[in-house]
C-alpha cells in the first residue's frame, strides 16, 4: 500500500468484499497488513482512514518491528499471526524477479500458507495494456508451478482482482461458491478458480 493511493475507490471495494465475506462467516480470526512502502510518510489519520475503508478495527493490523525492506523479518512477524489474512502490496504477487516493494513473491506466499487451513487474500493490479484476467492467469501458473496443492480463487473487476489463497480446497471453494451465488449470472468472467 502507498500512501497516493489510499481513499481510492478500490480501497472501498476491498472494504466491501472483507464485509460480505466477515458476513458470510467465511473470514476466520481476520487480519491486515498493508506492506506499505511508504511508512515514514503515514501519520495516524492515515491508518485510521485505511481501517475505516477496509471495515476493520484498527487491533486487526499486523503490528511490525521492522519495515518492508527487511523481508525476511516482516513476514516472520507476519506468520505469528494465527488465522487469515489479506496483504496489500502495491502491485500485487510478483511473477518474475521483482527487486521492489511492490510485490509479494511466491516464496512468501508459500511461508504464510504453511498453516494449512488459512485463507490468504491478496489484491492484485493488473499489468499495464493487458487485461486483468491475463494478469491472473500468469500469477496463478507462477503459484501452481512454486507451491504445490496451492489452491486460489480471483474475483475480477477492471484492472485489479482480489486472490484467495489456501492449501484447503474447501476454504478456497467456499469463498468461490459465496461471490457465485452473490453475482449469479454476473459471475461468469468475474470468478476464475482452481478448486475441485
Amino acid at each position: 500500500m502507498n500512501l497516493k493511493h489510499l481513499g481510492d475507490a478500490l480501497d472501498h471495494w476491498k472494504g466491501s468484499l472483507f464485509e460480505c465475506l466477515r458476513m458470510g462467516n467465511i473470514l476466520r480470526h481476520f487480519a491486515v497488513d498493508p506492506m506499505i512502502s511508504d511508512w515514514s510518510d503515514w501519520k495516524p489519520e492515515d491508518v485510521l482512514l485505511f481501517t475505516r475503508l477496509l471495515r476493520i478495527d484498527k487491533s486487526q493490523l499486523i503490528p511490525h518491528n521492522v519495515c518492508l525492506a527487511s523481508r525476511e523479518r516482516y513476514f516472520d512477524e507476519i506468520v505469528q499471526h494465527k488465522g487469515d489474512l489479506f496483504l496489500d502490496p502495491d502491485t500485487g504477487i510478483a511473477t518474475g524477479k521483482e527487486k521492489n516493494f511492490q510485490h509479494v513473491r511466491p516464496a512468501e506466499i508459500k511461508i504464510l500458507l504453511r498453516d494449512p487451513d488459512r485463507l490468504l487474500a491478496v489484491y492484485q493490479h493488473g499489468a499495464r495494456g493487458g487485461k486483468i484476467s491475463q494478469r491472473v492467469a500468469r500469477v496463478c501458473c507462477v503459484l501452481d508451478g512454486q507451491i504445490a496443492g496451492c489452491k486460489w480463487s480471483s474475483y475480477e473487476s477492471g484492472a485489479v482482482a482480489m486472490m484467495f489463497l489456501s492449501m484447503s480446497n474447501q476454504r478456497v471453494a467456499t469463498v468461490t461458491e459465496h461471490f457465485r451465488r452473490l453475482l449469479g449470472r454476473h459471475a461468469d468472467g468475474r470468478i476464475q478458480t482452481n478448486t475441485d
